[in-house]
């Protein structure tokens, strides 16, 4: 793990550096600024040095790291007249990882367009530069997506806020207090040494101390315990701040991107915002099902009727301006409320018919207004995707209901704040795979000149690769309530 004065080896981490090497263009330049924009957080912290060589299949393992498994020490004495003695056995370890996932994103305008040709409709204009920078910022977006999840997901080492082990069905997502209760214990980390200290000689072949949980890593100066600013709130205002042996007003230098608070010399806990946040995860207030299709666009006030603070106009006004729900009371929703709308529900975290978190069309949202009486939902944002595939369903938030078709679901929940502890950084690892046409990342300006009129400007990306465990031991993840705040009061 880095100290505190190597920050830059972390921002400078990142799975597209390499892929530049030898073709450094603007394309590679726009990557590169957005791989180093503010929210970047976790992608730093996965490994991406391993590619997928030609020859191994969509399915299959790629063997790697071999390593020797040392033989067993044994200090008895041999016979003083004893003239032969068995062998060292030593026996060797591999790990195995796969790369099966495609990504991909795409940007595109028609040349024709108002909003295009009163900026000019030639190569590089306004409009092609400011779509392609949203290209670059939405493959980073995607990258950091992936690296958040494949952390959480792959960790091995779960805890709850109390600091018990956390095993669906016994002590999960439904057991986190929803108050001030199921907040992160900080004084758990001492725990947190010891117990890597114990598991230090499975990743690093030596014990840790007190001192050095992870030997070599000056642990207790360089620790990264990364936390929402939820978290990171709770810990300076309330009792536990009396624990605090340091707390740094940094002015405009950061850790990853955040603040540092120095626990006991023990660690550095950077506050990585409320990205790290899994809204609606935890347990249901409110669920409802979508019974209309949403389209793009859909879902903010009419911007020629409605200035949303007085300020702005959001989205079209040829849009539907809400989102048609099943049945829900005055109070289920209400302004300020961050839901999301999802697909996917899951029970894997011990919460019936609960948020998939992870799933790509999970959109967190912002509530704007709340119809009741029409069993309607306005939002602060229009809706940047589409919902149009029906799904029929039987319960709605663990609770039994009239069967019934939908388009998405609409989720008001218990939010859930984990808390990252990294003693190393690549625990698990994003194993990449060059494109058909030979590279690690693809551009393609795809044309439509078989038309007899052609107008579109495309740009497309395409990217493989999947996260894989590979070095669980240096990770502990808490799973806990925290504090949110938007125009109301402090809530859990």
């Amino acid at each position: 793990m880095p100290s505190t004065g190597a920050v830059e080896a972390y921002l400078d981490f990142h799975p597209f550096r390499e892929w530049d090497v030898d073709k450094w263009d603007e394309r590679s330049a726009t990557l590169n600024t957005a791989f180093h924009r503010r929210n970047i957080y976790y992608t730093p912290l996965v490994g991406n040095t391993l590619t997928m060589p030609e020859g191994v299949g969509r399915e299959n393992y790629w063997y790697v790291d071999n390593k020797i498994v040392p033989a067993h020490v044994n200090q008895n004495p041999i016979g003083w007249y004893q003239k032969s003695i068995g062998p060292l056995y030593l026996d060797v370890m591999r790990r195995r990882v796969q790369a099966r996932n495609r990504y991909g994103s795409k940007v595109q305008y028609n040349r024709r367009d108002q909003m295009v040709s009163r900026y000019g409709s030639e190569p590089n204009s306004f409009i092609d530069a400011a779509l392609r920078d949203q290209l670059a910022y939405n493959i980073a977006a995607q990258q950091e997506k992936v690296s958040l999840y494949g952390i959480l997901e792959n960790a091995v080492n779960n805890y709850l806020y109390d600091g018990s082990t956390f095993e669906v069905g016994t002590a999960d997502f439904s057991d986190i207090p929803q108050s001030s209760a199921g907040v992160f214990d900080i004084t758990i980390l001492e725990e947190t040494a010891l117990r890597m200290a114990t598991r230090s000689i499975n990743f690093a072949d030596q014990w840790g101390t007190y001192a050095q949980p992870v030997p070599g890593s000056n642990f207790r100066g360089s620790a990264l315990i990364m936390m929402t600013t939820g978290t990171y709130w709770s810990i300076v205002n309330t009792p536990e701040s009396e624990y605090m042996t340091d707390l740094y007003a940094l002015q405009d230098e950061r850790i990853i991107n955040g603040g540092k608070v120095q626990y006991r010399k023990f660690s550095t806990i950077s506050d990585t915002g409320m990205a790290q946040v899994l809204w609606n995860a935890g347990q249901i207030g409110k669920q409802v099902a979508v019974t209309e299709p949403i389209d793009w666009g859909d879902g903010a006030p009419d911007p020629d009727t409605t200035q949303i603070d007085n300020v702005y106009m959001m989205g079209q006004a040829s849009a539907t301006h809400y989102v048609q729900c099943s049945d829900f009371d005055d109070g289920d929703y209400s302004r300020g409320d961050r839901v999301t709308i999802h697909v996917k529900r899951t029970d894997d975290w011990g919460i019936t018919d609960g948020v998939d978190f992870s799933d790509g069309k999970s959109l967190d949202i912002e509530v704007y207004s709340a119809d009741h009486a029409n069993n309607r939902i306005t939002f602060r944002y229009p809706i940047t995707d589409q919902y149009e595939s029906a799904m029929t369903y039987s319960t709605l938030g663990g609770v039994d209901v009239t069967d019934g078709t939908c388009y998405a679901y609409v989720t008001k929940a218990q939010h859930i704040h984990p808390v990252i502890v990294m003693g190393a950084r690549e625990t698990v690892q994003f194993v990449r795979r060059p494109t058909p046409t030979g590279e690690l990342i693809s551009f393609y300006v795809p044309t439509d000149e078989h038309y007899d009129y052609p107008s579109h400007n495309r740009v497309t990306a395409e990217w493989f690769g999947e996260v894989n465990q590979w070095n669980p031991d240096p990770i502990e993840v808490f799973w806990c309530a925290g504090p949110s705040a938007s125009y109301g009061s402090v809530e859990y």
